[in-house]
């Protein structure tokens, strides 16, 4: 069954590049196939049926990791923070449909300064691979598959040689503001009253 992919309009491209945003952000492995995209790769839908004419094995999966109970406390400390700065949840509670695309952009503009500042004051990344995109690279056997993703056919134990498409990210350094009260951080901005 074939697919086609139908253009999308200008608001659901805006909201869907806002999710996107932090989604890109947050995984290494979804950002080097955005760049995929980017660079002109086709979705397996839409090229020819490739015929395989040797045996391929894996030899290494990664492993699943251990389901363990999450404390929200970090993620509500940073809907708090998102919120200050660039009134996030305003935001996205907001119907837009009444507005034009210029305000819409206009908004957004505010939106991203708040959330770059957030980024940038709480948290310190640097690149899961050293190297620039497209140059040649050679990864050692017995890398780590949680901060490299091989693409493509993958023969052997390593050492592999290939294109770097992304680097990743790699958090180094959270500083968060230390938390008093946990149980406030459910209000992620209290009301406001003028008296």
């Amino acid at each position: 069954m074939s697919k086609t992919i139908s253009p999308v309009g200008f608001l659901p491209r805006f909201f869907g590049a806002f999710g996107q945003f932090f989604k890109y952000l947050g995984s290494g492995n979804y950002a080097a196939r955005c760049q995929l995209i980017g660079a002109g790769e086709k979705f397996a839908f839409e090229q020819a049926p490739e015929v395989v004419t040797e045996t391929v094995e894996v030899i290494r999966e990664v492993e699943k990791p251990t389901l363990m109970s999450a404390s929200s406390d970090g993620a509500l400390q940073l809907l708090q923070l998102l919120q200050q700065e660039a009134r996030f949840i305003d935001f996205v509670q907001e119907p837009i449909d009444a507005y034009t695309d210029a305000e819409v952009g206009a908004a957004a503009r505010q939106i991203h300064a708040g959330c770059s500042k957030v980024a940038l004051q709480y948290f310190s990344w640097d690149k899961a691979y050293q190297g620039d995109e497209g140059a040649r690279v050679e990864v050692p056997a017995g890398y780590d598959p949680h901060q490299i993703r091989l693409e493509g056919r993958i023969q052997g134990e390593g050492p592999f040689a290939g294109t770097l498409i992304h680097p990743g990210w790699t958090v180094t350094q959270v500083d968060l503001p230390q938390i008093a009260d946990t149980a406030a951080l459910k209000i992620i901005a209290p009301a406001q009253v003028e008296v």
